[in-house]
């Protein structure tokens, strides 16, 4: 990666500095809120690096740099570090870096929007809002270790915590929103993400894909009314992901092309699958809220119907404790160990 320059953001600092160091005052001063919106907007450029040290940032108008856009070689990065950081510019590690909660620093964009250009790449924030998107991001774009949470009050089909475009991706990410949680376009990848109380009674998805060919691998999906919810769709990738007390695992409608290969799927009160296209190997207990039907899927078809050479293995997942958000199988006694099919060549 080529490197244009450093910035620094610190919410304590009093302003009127160039960003280029910690110094909470001066002519080096550290960047305020209202600062890194004007730098953002009108100056930042493909290779610039811009460090938010942990406290809270409170946005006062959309952050918009849209127009400014990274390279492939050299995006706009913006990392969050831990409060205690001292390091700047190439000096800054990745121990320097906020990957845990307590040290991520905490943006409130309130009713704004933070909206990115493409080849943007945004690690270690957490973000909360109640506009339209907490987070949205253009094309060729990576949103790694964040948390985002959109709070709107009401129901509404249009407001998400996350709305990314083609060719991007999501990793390591905690997603939650009132309503909607992401909405992702063509050829997205979503890895190692929490996506979780996405409750509304009618738009309460998870992931709505509005894109060809995304890949959703080994994610976790938990109170939604929906996990992953698609229309017409081809090409799309669910790989060993867990989909726990949703209304509805994966529904897709008229789609094809589906890959959808050891998928967990407990205690979803509708369907697990609202798909008939075969797939394989996925691991079914406890859905419809009834013991007796934990193999159905939409329409009341038992599995064995459908998925014909395939075989689905049914009982207690037993997960260490699904209620507290912990997915994690219990060592030796899960009988979803070695039970998955194996690496394709």
């Amino acid at each position: 990666m080529a490197i244009n320059g450093y910035k620094h953001c610190d919410p304590a600092s009093s302003g009127g500095g160039d960003g280029s160091s910690w110094a909470t005052s001066g002519s080096t001063a550290a960047y305020t809120e209202a600062e890194l919106e004007t730098f953002l907007e009108g100056t930042v450029a493909a290779g610039d690096v811009i460090f938010i040290k942990d406290g809270t940032l409170t946005a006062d108008s959309d952050v918009n740099f849209f127009s400014r856009s990274g390279t492939a070689t050299s995006p706009i990065v913006i990392i969050g570090v831990k409060s205690g950081t001292t390091n700047t510019g190439s000096s800054v590690t990745y121990s320097d870096w906020s990957r845990v909660e307590a040290d991520m620093p905490f943006y409130d964009m309130g009713n704004y929007q933070f909206i990115t250009g493409d080849y943007t790449i945004i690690r270690n924030l957490n973000m909360q809002g109640e506009d339209f998107r907490v987070l949205d991001c253009n094309t060729y774009c990576v949103v790694e270790n964040c948390i985002l949470n959109n709070d709107h009050v009401g129901s509404s089909q249009f407001y998400f915590a996350l709305d990314i475009n083609d060719y991007s991706c999501i990793v390591n990410t905690e997603v939650s929103s009132t309503n909607r949680g992401v909405n992702i376009n063509d050829y997205n990848l979503i890895a190692f993400s929490y996506i979780h109380d996405c409750s509304d009674s009618t738009y309460g998805e998870g992931c709505v894909v509005e894109g060809f060919g995304p890949e959703f691998i080994s994610n976790t999906f938990d109170t939604c009314l929906k996990g992953i919810s698609s229309v017409n769709k081809f090409g799309v990738s669910v790989i060993n992901n867990t989909f726990y007390e949703t209304d509805t695992g994966v529904e897709e409608t008229t789609g094809v092309a589906w890959r959808c290969i050891n998928n967990v799927m407990e205690g979803n009160n509708t369907y697990g699958f609202r798909w008939t296209t075969q797939t394989d190997q996925n691991f079914f207990w406890k859905n419809h809220g009834d013991d007796t039907r934990a193999t159905d899927m939409w329409s009341n078809v038992d599995t064995t119907t459908i998925f014909q050479d395939y075989e689905v293995t049914t009982g207690d997942p037993k997960f260490n404790s699904p209620g507290t958000g912990d997915f994690s199988l219990q060592d030796n006694t899960s009988p979803l160990f070695d039970d998955g099919l194996g690496a394709r060549t």
